[in-house]
């Protein structure tokens, strides 16, 4: 059947929701997976003329091949390559709705979901929301890590109700990013170090030191490199690299390295006392760290968030982010 009036879209999700059934779906997916149908079908309870009948079924309606069979099985058309991303949202969506209705006949007031990157887990999200939790025991908060290339994606999904993020994230229509805590670049020993009992150590006499490299293409690197060039020299460096901060903060106290690190990856080490931030001068400013959300935000429980994480921002937030070392 082809659809090809304006109001195309419409009119074939009228048809979606009465004729197709999320197992349907399932069969797609896990055909696309498995790349055979009587092993989708198996795996899902069918039968083979059941599976063969819900594929014609869920192929008609969209009026689009979506596999090419062959002698050992199925492989997607583009097209059904093309559509699989939103099947499987489709399927998660389902999964997203009998969360929340379990979570909302458990007793749950509101629902939040938040996503936030690494630096954002433990500089906002670790020491804001436990407080928010406490005050506010009835809403259910989901509370997931993502990288940052994941942002434009959950937004367009609206997969997520706040993201915390930097504010050199571009912000789509619509939303607002609204800052919480500044960031900033320093230099790191384990508590132990012998620099850790200096007063004022020089770069100098840092640069003696072995030091370990922060990930490439991350500000810390460039930070790295403009402290090499001031010295007109690189320090020895250990001949290991990570991005795994429990792995760094690890090396740095068991080796007694120097690092230079992003203060909200590292100031919870420094107040746990097991890293020391150097007093020296390190060059470079992170964006700030925020909360990138819909304006207004999606539902009165995801406003309650967001305003505990403004006045956790405005005092201890900004307190966190721009303290003296």
């Amino acid at each position: 059947m082809s659809i090809s009036s304006a109001d195309a879209p419409a009119a074939l999700a009228r048809r979606l929701l009465h004729y197709v059934r999320p197992r349907q779906l399932q069969l797609v997916v896990r055909m696309a997976e498995l790349g055979a149908m009587q092993k989708a079908a198996a795996d899902l309870g069918m039968s083979q003329p059941s599976a063969t009948e819900a594929l014609n079924r869920v192929e008609a309606l969209l009026d689009l091949t979506l596999f090419d069979r062959h002698a050992r099985g199925v492989r997607l058309t583009p097209e059904g390559a093309l559509l699989l991303p939103a099947l499987k949202r489709a399927l998660a969506a389902i999964d997203l709705l009998a969360g929340d209705a379990a979570r909302i006949a458990g007793g749950a007031s509101g629902l939040v979901r938040i996503a936030g990157i690494a630096a954002a887990s433990t500089a906002v999200a670790a020491p804001a929301l436990p407080a928010m939790c406490a005050a506010q025991p009835a809403l259910w908060i989901d509370y997931r890590e993502i990288e940052a290339a994941d942002i434009a994606a959950l937004l367009h999904e609206r997969a997520a109700d706040l993201v915390l993020c930097r504010a050199s994230v571009q912000v789509p229509d619509g939303h607002r990013f609204t800052p919480l805590r500044p960031d900033r670049i320093g230099l790191y020993c384990g508590s132990g170090h012998p620099l850790a009992r200096l007063r004022r150590p020089t770069l100098e006499r840092c640069a003696r030191e072995t030091w370990l490299l922060p990930p490439e293409g991350s500000p810390p690197h460039a930070a790295f490199a403009a402290l090499c060039e001031r010295l007109g020299s690189s320090p020895a460096v250990a001949r290991v690299s990570t991005r795994t901060m429990a792995l760094s903060v690890a090396l740095v106290c068991e080796l007694g390295l120097l690092y230079v690190g992003l203060g909200s990856h590292m100031d919870r080490f420094v107040a746990s006392g097991r890293l020391h931030r150097l007093p020296i001068d390190v060059p470079g400013a992170p964006a700030p760290i925020g909360c990138l959300h819909p304006q207004p935000p999606a539902s009165e429980a995801a406003a309650t968030v967001l305003a505990h994480l403004v006045r956790w921002g405005g005092g201890e937030g900004q307190a966190a982010g721009a303290g003296a070392p």
